[in-house]
Order: C-alpha cells, then sequence, then structure tokens
C-alpha cells in the first residue's frame, strides 16, 4: 500500500472519503463488529490506539486488517458489549501524555505506553479519547468540565466548549438517538484537522475554529453537512 494511510470507520460517507484520497490516502476500513452497541461498531477510537508509529489493534479486527501494514499490534483483549469493557483502546494520546481511565487501558497497549516513556494520566471518563479533541501535541478541545481541569492541571492548553453539541451517531442508515463525542468528529491528520460535517453546526461562536486556526492548522470540512462521530480516524 501507499506509505500514506488511514484506518477509518467504514460508515464514512462517500464524499469524506473521496477528499481523504485526493489528499493522498489509501484508505482501510474497519469492519463493523456485533459484540459493542451498534453506534460505534466500527468506531476508530474504540478499536485501536497509536502509540509512537506503532498502532495497537482489538484483536477481532486486527484479524481483519494486519495483512495491510507491519506497524499493527495485536492488542491482548477482545471489547465487550457494555461500559467499561468497550474502552480499552480508547486512551487519549497528546504529545507524550496518555490519558484514560488506566484500570481499563488493554495490557498490550499499556505497556507500549509504558515502554514509550508516555506519562500516564488517570481520569475516570473511560471514553476519553472519544471526549478529547486533539489539535497538536500540547493542545485539545473538550465539552467534560472533569477532563477540562486534567488537561489544564497538566499543562494542555484547553479549549472547554460548554454546551451540547448536535454530533450525529449513526445507527444503522440513521441516525441514532445518542448523541456523538467531540474527539470523534474532529481528528488531527498531519498539520490539518479534519472535520467530518460542517464545523459551523456545532460552533456557532466561532471559538472552535479561531482555537484552531490559532495553532496554525488548517481546517478541512464538509460545507453543509451534519457532523458526525466515526470514532476519529488514524494515520498510519
Amino acid at each position: 500500500m501507499a506509505n500514506k494511510t488511514l484506518i477509518i470507520d467504514k460508515r464514512m460517507r462517500d464524499v469524506e472519503k473521496l477528499k481523504l484520497k485526493e489528499m493522498g490516502y489509501e484508505l482501510i476500513e474497519l469492519k463493523t463488529i456485533q459484540d459493542v452497541y451498534e453506534e460505534i461498531s466500527s468506531h476508530v477510537d474504540i478499536f485501536a490506539c497509536k502509540v509512537g508509529e506503532q498502532i495497537i489493534i482489538e484483536p477481532t479486527q486486527y484479524e481483519n486488517i494486519s495483512k495491510y501494514n507491519t506497524k499493527l499490534i495485536c492488542g491482548a483483549e477482545k471489547l465487550k458489549g457494555n461500559y467499561p469493557e468497550d474502552i480499552k483502546y480508547n486512551a487519549c494520546i497528546i504529545g507524550k501524555k496518555a490519558i484514560h481511565s488506566l484500570d481499563y487501558t488493554d495490557s498490550i497497549l499499556k505497556q507500549q505506553l509504558i515502554n514509550k516513556g508516555y506519562e500516564l494520566i488517570n481520569t475516570s471518563q473511560g471514553y476519553t479519547n472519544c471526549s478529547i479533541a486533539v489539535i497538536d501535541d500540547n493542545s485539545a478541545i473538550v465539552t467534560d468540565k472533569g477532563l477540562y481541569k486534567i488537561l489544564t492541571f497538566h499543562g494542555i492548553d484547553t479549549l472547554y466548549v460548554n454546551k451540547k453539541l448536535d454530533i450525529k451517531l449513526l445507527k444503522g442508515n440513521n441516525y441514532s438517538n445518542k448523541r456523538g463525542f467531540i474527539g470523534g468528529c474532529i481528528s488531527k491528520v498531519s498539520n490539518k484537522i479534519i472535520v467530518f460535517g460542517d464545523l459551523n453546526k456545532i460552533d456557532e461562536n466561532g471559538k472552535i475554529r479561531k482555537f484552531i486556526k490559532n495553532k496554525q492548522k488548517e481546517i478541512v470540512e464538509f460545507k453543509g453537512l451534519d457532523v458526525i462521530d466515526y470514532g476519529g480516524l488514524i494515520e498510519i
């Protein structure tokens, strides 16, 4: 495969897949796995976590995509249906910091973090990577006040958005009644920030856009489209 590759949710809209391909990326699509609830059944941040240049993948998904890349490492634990059995790979990596509910982190993922010298930061929020939109190695956007306090305490420049955002989750061919997370609809790829939809739909006052631009990041968005949480994406 090409050197530039992204792991994505197979349910991503065609217009978004096309844009990523136009940016020069090959796409590896995660299959839906029935062991977790439908909305997150092929979310990248549920099944995979990137540590340095390596990606730790949940065993079932690893079987599906391991042939595509040698940087993939099979995790120890398969995911199960309900929280906290579905958060084992949902650690958020910001620079050399790893934020997660560490009692539930997959053992191979945790060992990789330790081996590579990451600072481990514990939080009660298990869906950590879902809940944090990472902008660069020392900045992020959250809607969770507890995470805001933790990140700022550890010196991470963090924008707190104090409102419920209209972020969609997919269920079948429709939207779910559940609300999506900001970390799953905004992803960093190289020097760009990808928004899966029209940023204006979740950023009425422009604070998110201003914060991202102040970090010298180019925003790639999809004007007019609803914002969808796909569990982000991972660049290989």
